[in-house]
């Protein structure tokens, strides 16, 4: 039985209007339940509601759950279970499964949240969800415990509102009511009210003789225990006891646990007065009851409990519930179940990476269950690649191909041939030779792909006609190498799609864009995507990325230092790709000027690189290494190196890096004094970079090498194609902005004053509340010019951790982009603004002008003017800010607003508008209490209107104001009031 609240449906209301999450933190039986779903139901929302257990600490299991609760209501909601690439971190798929919600009202519930108390990941996984959710998404938190982690961070901050249990304690009126709706009209309200300290359970479960006031869940333990429990005859007792072992209670699970008798009691207890519903032809008993009768079973029959949870784990898998029947045949400690349960289990656990769990499992399960298991080796293997411990699953994949028993493995789990790949990478051959006797799916297509394009003498065509989908990113390598930009290209969103919805997660068409000299597009889709993916699993890919990017943007000491942060992160997290990422510092080393630092890192990489097999990076090493020669003015050695770079690749179709050394070896044969073979170099570098559509790269090299450039002009005078590489060609373009079709600048206005400051893009309010993405916008307002990132970083969050302040950052840039639609862009120095395209006012600077406009008119003219400026800062200046610059750019307002208050009260009464000098007047004391000025204006205004007395009042108003500060009104002040009252 359920009554409405309309107290608390307001209350929450508010708060649902306000912020983006509610946490309800309060104890069992308190009615967060209920009040959130008639919330859900007064607001007209729909309602997706996940409850969580146990077993939703893994982070990937209670993402893959949310994800189903918000495809039950919102169909287009993409399943956890499709996201790409199945080795991207617990944070990148948080966000990309939050991004995936459409923007559209829905309340979602997360109830039983006190299961993620310590649960860290699972909590960091739900806050990137919170942070990522679309605005219209309304989210509301319920657990009898508070959450720490985001979660508390998150409401220190007041991003999250929260409702504790005195806000849900009943009132007597509402006490009365739940009464009547029990039939228990003739209890006292008042006195309930008093001794259950308005606690819903105790006064819905009839909990009144012998309860002690302020007794809490202890005391309706204690009532449960006597008023209820003891009750009943014997055999219902324990069929409760051995029952609360289940969520719900069915007849089939009743005769499973009670025997043949079961079902009798079934029937008997379901028609009982208990704390309990019907639900589903199931007897579903209340969080608090339940939890009551779980001690009573471990107090009274420790015996029985690994038995009933045998029972209880045979009526799982009999559901096919099997990653259920694990954990609860591991509590009863059968490690054989268990392990046949696993058996079944691994694939959703694999599908979604769950890798915690699963490394829990194998631990508790030990190696010779899991040796006799192929599919659980085939999830083993998953696992020691998915957490990168590559060494381990190299040794693993080798041993049991080795015994001959790879074969099982792969027949069990095909999906698993491409974590052979993923695990030998770095040495392609082995991967290549060992991937041959196994049959895989799609995604050992996609391996051998990647695998023979870095690796081979010949040239591979990628494969037709497959959706890549989790194995688009080893893909997408494969194209880089070979230099396929346009295939490449086709995985960003078509132009008419754009700007994307949500950030792109395959980092390698970006290269393809800077290849080709769009760094504006590039920058764009780098900046947008968040730190939770970012510093996922692959963050040394993004560092690589970021360091080619700062490169062609002109910054080599940034490149060089993202970099050097690449092969970093790789050699600590094992991932291998050192060899690689040391080409690229190599190469900006040389563009700072540290040749012999570059020659010996180039070296480094090429042998690493030669002695695993991987050609491509041999010959990208080589490349750079020539330009080395070249500036240490060894041509002969130029030469040498440069011809079996440019030989791999023309042999084996990697063309990404051919213009740079075919370039460099035209002016390496030119000093060696072989003109025509540095034609035909010189020819080959332009014919490769035309047909990749890459002469921005072709133009890098040259700059290196410029003598290439002026002797094939000379040789060719009339051959506008060579002369065209002279300046910025129009095949160097910058991207169009295809999310405008006018040409007037779009308008976006920070509303930083009142109660409710929002951003209004092109007259169109955007209904912002996150004060971080108003305070962002209002501070660059007021530095046009633009910030240096970390100095703005430091400015939105001056008491973040360092090591998380970026990713603070970046989601508030990403919030400020979903509200406006504007990307911020960074310029040639390094700062971060407003782009060009767009003006961007605040109500701050508006008033500013505005007064400043004032001073130059007179009379009427002026009056009016400084009327219609104060009535834009109505309000306090960003008001939920507490930062030290809106503090202070708070005060300086203050100081000039009151200044034209006064101004306008004196002119009103000089030009005889009493009341409005009046009213202006009113607005100073109103923003200042201590304006002496203006109450000697008021003073004025009264005595203009012939009232001594109010002269007096007003005199007396003043100086109780000012005794607050211990000072007195001016002698001046006094002998104006003695003046104007005769």
């Amino acid at each position: 039985m359920t009554i409405a609240r309309g107290r608390l449906d307001l209350h929450f209301a508010e708060l649902l209007r306000t912020h983006e999450t509610v946490a309800v933190f309060a104890a069992a039986g308190s009615g967060k339940t209920v009040q959130a779903q008639l919330c859900a139901a007064d607001q007209g929302w729909p309602l997706a509601w996940l409850t969580v257990d146990q077993g939703d600490r893994s982070p990937s299991r209670l993402l893959f759950y949310l994800a189903e609760a918000l495809r039950s209501v919102r169909p287009g909601t993409p399943s956890v279970a499709e996201t790409p690439d199945l080795r991207i971190s617990i944070d990148e798929v948080a966000a990309m499964l939050a991004e995936g919600v459409p923007d559209e009202p829905l309340l979602l519930v997360v109830d039983d949240a006190e299961h993620l108390v310590g649960a860290e990941e699972s909590l960091e996984a739900l806050g990137v969800f919170l942070d990522y959710l679309p605005p219209s998404i309304r989210t509301v938190i319920l657990g009898r415990e508070d959450l720490d982690g985001p979660i508390g961070r998150m409401m220190l901050q007041g991003r999250i509102a929260r409702v504790g249990g005195s806000d849900l304690a009943l009132e007597i009126d509402e006490t009365t009511e739940l009464l009547a709706a029990h039939g228990q009209g003739t209890h006292d309200p008042a006195s309930l009210t008093a001794t259950t300290n308005g606690w819903i359970a105790a006064v819905a479960f009839d909990v009144v003789p012998g309860l002690n006031p302020h007794g809490g869940p202890d005391a309706l333990a204690a009532y449960l225990n006597r008023e209820v429990l003891a009750r009943l005859p014997e055999a219902e007792q324990d069929f409760l006891l051995r029952t609360s072992v289940l969520a719900s209670v069915s007849a089939r699970s009743a005769v499973e646990l009670c025997g043949d008798q079961g079902y009798a009691l079934w029937k008997s207890l379901a028609a009982r007065h208990l704390p309990a519903t019907q639900v589903d032809r199931s007897l579903v008993y209340h969080p608090r009851f339940r939890q009551f009768l779980r001690e009573e079973l471990h107090a009274r029959m420790p015996d029985e409990l690994p038995d009933l949870l045998r029972r209880r784990a045979g009526l799982l898998v009999d559901g096919h519930l099997y990653e259920e029947a694990v954990e609860v045949y591991l509590q009863a400690d059968e490690p054989d179940a268990a392990a046949d349960a696993a058996d079944h289990a691994v694939t959703g656990l694999c599908t979604r990476a769950d890798w915690p769990t699963l490394l829990r499992w194998f631990e508790a399960l030990g190696p010779e269950r899991i040796r006799s298991r192929p599919s659980l080796q085939g999830a083993q293997i998953r696992v020691l690649y998915g957490v990168r411990r590559i060494p381990e699953a190299q040794a693993l994949i080798r041993r049991l191909h080795e015994q001959g028993a790879l074969t099982a493995v792969a027949e069990a789990d095909p999906g698993v041939v491409a974590f052979f790949g993923y695990a030998l990478q770095w040495h392609p051959a082995d991967a290549l030779e060992l991937m041959g006797n196994y049959r895989g799916d799609y995604r050992s297509v996609a391996v051998r792909y990647e695998l023979e394009a870095v690796a081979g003498r010949t040239p591979v065509p990628p494969p037709a006609g497959i959706a890549w989908t989790d194995s688009e990113r080893i893909f997408s390598w494969g194209l880089l190498v070979q230099g396929r930009l346009g295939q490449l290209l086709r995985l960003l969103p078509a132009e008419e799609d754009w700007p994307p919805r949500s950030f792109y997660r395959t980092p390698h068409p970006l290269l393809a864009l800077i290849w080709q000299g769009r760094l504006d597009r590039a920058r764009e889709l780098l900046d947008e995507v968040p730190e939770a993916v970012r510093s996922g699993s692959h963050t040394d890919l993004w560092f690589f990325h970021e360091a080619w990017l700062l490169w062609a943007e002109g910054r080599p000491k940034e490149a060089l230092d993202a970099a050097e942060a690449a092969v970093e992160h790789s050699r600590r997290t094992q991932f291998g790709w050192e060899p690689c990422f040391g080409v690229v510092v190599g190469r900006l080393q040389l563009a700072l000027g540290a040749i012999d630092d570059a020659r010996m890192t180039l070296a480094d990489a090429i042998s690493n690189s030669a002695a695993s097999g991987n050609r491509a990076y041999v010959e990208w090493g080589q490349t750079f290494q020539g330009l080395a020669f070249l500036l240490a003015d060894m041509p002969t050695d130029a030469v040498r190196v440069l011809r079996s770079a440019t030989r791999g690749m023309q042999a084996a179709g990697r063309d990404l890096m051919l213009p740079v050394a075919a370039a460099y070896l035209a002016e390496a044969e030119a000093r060696c004094g072989d003109p025509e073979a540095a034609r035909a170099a010189a020819a080959l570098a332009f014919e490769t970079a035309e047909g990749m559509d890459s002469l921005f790269v072709l133009r890098q090299a040259l700059a290196d090498v410029p003598d290439v450039l002026r002797r094939q002009i000379e040789r060719h005078p009339t051959d506008e194609r060579w002369r065209g590489l002279v300046g910025r060609p129009a095949s160097e373009r910058r991207d169009p902005a295809p999310t405008r079709v006018s040409s007037r600048p779009m308008i976006v206005e920070v509303r930083t004053h009142g109660p409710n400051p929002d951003l209004v893009v092109d007259g169109s309010p955007r209904g912002s509340r996150r004060t971080k993405v108003l305070e962002l916008a209002a501070y660059l307002a007021l530095h046009p010019e633009g910030v240096e990132r970390n100095r703005l970083q430091e400015r939105l969050f001056p008491d973040g951790d360092p090591r998380r302040g970026g990713n603070y950052f970046r989601q508030v840039v990403h919030k400020l982009r979903q509200a406006t639609g504007v990307s911020l862009t960074r310029s040639a120095q390094g700062l971060v603004r407003w782009p060009d395209e767009v003006h961007v006012d605040c109500t701050d600077l508006r008033f500013e002008r505005l007064t400043a406009e004032a001073a130059e008119l007179e009379g009427e003219e002026r009056l009016s003017r400084l009327e219609a400026t104060l009535a834009l800062v109505e309000g306090v200046y960003l008001p939920d800010s507490d930062l030290e610059w809106a503090e202070q750019r708070r005060h300086e307002l203050e100081v000039l607003i009151v200044e034209a208050a006064l101004e306008a009260a004196r002119l009103a009464f000089r030009l005889g508008h009493t009341q409005r000098a009046r009213a202006a007047a009113t607005f100073a004391i109103d923003r200042d209490p201590f304006c002496e000025a203006a109450y000697c204006v008021r003073m004025q205004v009264e005595a203009q209107l012939g009232s001594s007395h109010a002269v007096l009042a007003e005199y007396h108003r003043l100086t109780e104001a000012l005794s607050e500060l211990g000072v007195a009104p001016a002698p001046s002040t006094r002998e104006l009031m003695q003046t104007l009252r005769g």
